[in-house]
C-alpha cells in the first residue's frame, strides 16, 4: 500500500516509515565502502563465527498468542488526557509514539538465549531490561520503557533491538530517537478476510488475508541473515530490500529527504547530497502475514512473510500490524570521512557498510493497552500520534519533552 513508502511531516508527530541479528559477533572484521570513492576501510582481524543454534518452533496458544500476562502496575496511571482522535485519511488506522535509544549490548535473546555476549553489539529501545536472557514473562513482568521514558515500569514493554552504530573511531553512535508506528487496515474492512476460499481452496483475490491484532509474545526478524549471508536491504533477490534502508533528512523535522531512500551507507555517501547537520535515517518495516500458529520459528522468520503481491497466501492468512519503525542519527565528520557502518558488517569481511542492517522484535505490551490502541486506532480508522489511544487519552511518556538527545557517543571500551 501506499502508505508503506510514506515519509513523515514533524519530530515528535512524525510519521516516517520506518531487521535479524545472529552470529558470534564480538570480534571485528573489514568494511568495504565498495560503491563510494569517499569511504574508507576499516580492516581488523576477521571474527571466528560460531555456529547459530538450531532453535524448535514455539507455538501458538491461540490466535492472541500467549495467554495473557496481567498488568503488575496500575494502567490507568499511565493514560492522562490527551488530544481528540483523528479520522484516518489512509487506508489503514495508526498508532504511533517516539522512544528514545536504549542498552547497548553483546546479547541477542532470540538467536542466542540465554547467551550474555554472544552476539555482534545491538543497539536496543522499548524495554530497559531486555538483555540474553529475556523472555516472554520477563519482559511483561520487569523494565521500564526507552518510549516512555521510564526506567522500571511500562505499558509498552515490547523489546527491539537492531545492530549498533559505528563510527569507525571506536565509538557507538546511539540514534538521537526512534520513531515507531503500527498500522493496518480496520479489521470490519472488506479486505480484512481468510484469503483462502473454502469452496476450492484457492487464494481469494479480493481480500489481503484476514485481519487480526499482533499476538502475545511473538517474536521475528526481517533483513541481512547473518548465517545463510543473503538478505538485507541491498539484497534485490530479497523482498527485504523494499522494506529497509537508509535516506538523509533535515533537522530538526524530520519531513524532507536530501538524498531519496538508498539501500547502503555507502550508497548515502555516494549521493553527496547529504550535508553537515543533517539525520541519517534508518528504516525498517516488519513483514505482516504470520501462520497463525507460531510465535517462533527455527529461523526466527519463516512464520511471518511479507505479502506478495499485497495478499497474504495461503499458508500465512492472517495479516497482522505492520510495525514500521525509523532511527535518526546526527551525522559527523567520520560519517563524512565514509567510516560509518553497522556491527553486524563487520562480521562479513568486505561488506558494504549497511548492507547487513536488520532488525528484531518481541512483543510485551500491557494487554489492556494493546486493546486499547488496536480496538480505537486501527480498528477504528483513526490516525494516532504521540501514544495517543484513540479515546482522549495518550500514553505518559510517550511525547518528548524538550530537545531529544543529539549526537550521544559511547566508547567501545566501555561496554563490557
Amino acid at each position: 500500500m501506499a502508505l508503506r513508502k510514506a515519509f513523515g511531516l514533524a519530530l515528535i508527530l512524525s510519521m516516517v516509515l520506518a531487521t535479524a541479528c545472529s552470529s558470534n559477533e564480538s570480534a571485528a572484521a573489514a568494511v568495504t565502502n565498495a560503491t563510494s570513492n569517499v569511504g574508507a576501510t576499516v580492516t581488523t582481524p576477521p571474527p571466528t563465527p560460531a555456529p547459530i543454534p538450531a532453535t524448535a518452533a514455539v507455538v501458538a496458544a491461540s490466535l492472541a498468542g500467549d495467554a495473557d500476562i496481567a498488568d503488575n502496575f496500575d494502567v490507568n496511571a499511565w493514560l492522562e488526557p490527551g488530544e481528540a482522535p483523528h479520522a484516518s485519511p489512509d487506508e489503514v488506522g495508526a498508532f504511533r509514539f517516539t522512544c528514545l535509544s536504549g542498552q547497548l549490548l553483546r546479547d541477542d535473546p532470540i538467536v542466542y538465549p540465554g547467551q550474555p555476549g554472544k552476539s555482534h553489539l545491538h543497539q536496543f529501545f522499548g524495554n530497559t531490561g531486555a538483555n540474553a536472557s529475556s523472555n516472554y514473562q520477563s519482559l511483561r513482568t520487569t523494565g521500564g520503557s526507552t518510549c516512555t521514558r521510564s526506567a522500571d515500569v511500562s505499558p509498552q514493554r515490547s523489546a527491539y533491538w537492531m545492530p549498533a552504530m559505528l563510527d569507525g573511531a571506536g565509538n557507538a553512535v546511539k540514534p538521537d530517537w526512534v520513531n515507531t508506528y503500527y498500522k493496518e487496515m480496520p479489521e470490519s474492512d472488506p479486505n480484512c478476510a481468510v484469503t483462502v476460499n473454502p469452496a476450492n481452496l484457492a487464494i481469494d483475490p479480493r481480500v489481503t488475508g484476514r485481519c487480526v491484532p499482533i499476538p502475545n509474545g511473538i517474536r521475528f526478524i526481517l533483513g541481512y541473515n547473518m548465517a545463510t549471508g543473503t538478505g538485507g536491504p541491498a539484497d534485490l533477490h530479497s523482498r527485504d530490500h523494499e522494506a529497509m534502508g537508509f535516506d538523509c533528512m533535515d533537522k530538526p523535522v524530520g519531513a524532507n529527504s536530501y538524498t531519496g531512500t538508498q539501500r547502503t551507507i555507502a550508497a548515502i555517501l555516494a549521493t553527496g547530497k547529504c550535508p553537515p547537520g543533517a539525520w541519517l535515517r534508518m528504516y525498517v518495516a516488519f513483514p505482516q502475514c504470520w501462520d497463525g500458529k507460531s510465535l517462533d520459528s527455527a529461523d526466527h522468520r519463516s512464520h511471518i512473510v511479507m505479502p506478495p503481491q499485497a495478499i497474504c497466501p495461503n499458508d500465512h492468512p492472517f495479516r497482522i500490524p505492520e510495525i514500521a519503525v525509523s532511527a535518526f542519527f546526527s551525522v559527523d565528520d567520520n560519517f563524512f570521512a565514509g567510516k560509518w557502518h553497522l556491527s553486524s558488517d563487520e562480521m562479513m569481511p568486505g561488506t558494504v557498510a549497511g548492507s547487513t542492517l536488520h532488525m528484531d522484535y518481541w512483543e510485551a505490551w500491557s494487554p489492556v493497552v494493546k486493546n486499547l490502541w488496536q480496538t480505537n486506532c486501527i480498528n477504528g480508522h483513526l490516525t494516532c500520534s504521540t501514544g495517543n489511544v484513540g479515546d482522549g487519552r495518550q500514553i505518559r511518556g510517550m511525547q518528548q519533552v524538550g530537545a531529544v538527545p543529539n549526537h550521544e557517543l559511547v566508547p567501545l571500551s566501555s561496554i563490557p
